[in-house]
C-alpha cells in the first residue's frame, strides 16, 4: 500500500497532444466516463502521443494509467527517446510494451526527475481504434506501509452521492451523481520511523493520492486522490511494551473531481 504525492499532471497547459487538445484535461479527472482519445489516428500504423511537460524539474517515481486501449505503446522522459524508465517489479524492465493486453497499469521505480514525460501509442488492443487514455497519473512515492493491514481491517466502499425520489405511487427513482472512494483501515505495531512519516502525511493538510494494491498486470485501477480525515491515533502502543510499536486508524475520503 503506498502513499503518493499530488498527481503532477493537473492543468491542460502542460499538455501536447497530437489531436484533440480539447480533450486534453480529461487526462487527470479519475471519471470512467471522460476518457482522452485521439481523433484521426485509427490506424496501427500511425502513432499518437502525449506529452507532459513541468514549470520546473519534477521528482517522478510512480506512474498510472487507466482506461487504456494500447496494445504497443512506450514512455521516455525530459524529450529523449533513449530515456526509457527502468521499472521495478513488473512485466518488462521498461516501459516499452509491443503486445500489451491490460487496460490498466501501475509504474514503480526509482526517482527520476523530469523536465517533460511523453507516451507514444501506436496499436491498439483491438486493431485500428482511436488511442483511448482515461486518467494519467505521474507522481513520486510519499510513504509506504511496512505492514499490509489485514482483510478485517481493510474497509474500502465505493460510495454514491445520490439524489433518492420517491413517486407518488410508492416507486423510488434514484439520480446518481458521482461514486466516491472511502476507504479506512487499522493498522498495528508501527514502527516509530513509519509513525513520524504518517504523522507528516496526516499533518500536511494536503491532499495526496493512495494506491493500495498498484501492479503492471492484472491491476484493478484503485488510485484516487483523497484527504485524511479524522484524528492521528497512532500514539497508542500495539503492545504491552513500548518496543512493539503502535496502533491506529486511517480514514480516507476522495477528494472533488
Amino acid at each position: 500500500m503506498e502513499f503518493l504525492k499530488q498527481n503532477w499532471l493537473n492543468t491542460s497547459t502542460q499538455i501536447a497532444v497530437t489531436s484533440n487538445t480539447s480533450l486534453a484535461s480529461n487526462l487527470f479527472i479519475r471519471d470512467k466516463f471522460r476518457q482522452y482519445y485521439s481523433n484521426g489516428f485509427a490506424d496501427d500504423n500511425t502513432s499518437s502521443s502525449i506529452t507532459i511537460t513541468f514549470d520546473s524539474t519534477t521528482p517522478v517515481s510512480r506512474i498510472g494509467l487507466v482506461d487504456m486501449n494500447f496494445k504497443e505503446f512506450y514512455m521516455f522522459y525530459n524529450g529523449a527517446t533513449a530515456n526509457s524508465f527502468p521499472i521495478l517489479t513488473a512485466d518488462t524492465t521498461t516501459i516499452s510494451y509491443t503486445g500489451n493486453a491490460d487496460l490498466n497499469k501501475y509504474f514503480r521505480f526509482n526517482t527520476i526527475q523530469c523536465t517533460s514525460v511523453t507516451l507514444v501509442a501506436k496499436k491498439t488492443i483491438t486493431a485500428n481504434q482511436e488511442k483511448l487514455l482515461g486518467l494519467f497519473v505521474l507522481s513520486d512515492l510519499q510513504v509506504e506501509l511496512e505492514k499490509i493491514p489485514s482483510a478485517n481491517n481493510y474497509k474500502p466502499k465505493l460510495v454514491p452521492k445520490q439524489i433518492v425520489h420517491t413517486l407518488s405511487d410508492g416507486g423510488t427513482r434514484v439520480h446518481t451523481i458521482r461514486k466516491k472512494w472511502d476507504t479506512a483501515f487499522t493498522l498495528n505495531y508501527v514502527s516509530p520511523t513509519q509513525r513520524d512519516s504518517l504523522a507528516d502525511l496526516h499533518d500536511s493538510d494536503v491532499p495526496f493520492n493512495f494506491v493500495p494494491f498498484g501492479t503492471a498486470t492484472g491491476w484493478d485501477a484503485i488510485l484516487f486522490e483523497t484527504v485524511w480525515v479524522g484524528p492521528f491515533e497512532f500514539f497508542e502502543y500495539s503492545d504491552n511494551a513500548a518496543a512493539s510499536g503502535y496502533s491506529g486508524k486511517i480514514a480516507l475520503k476522495e477528494t472533488p473531481t
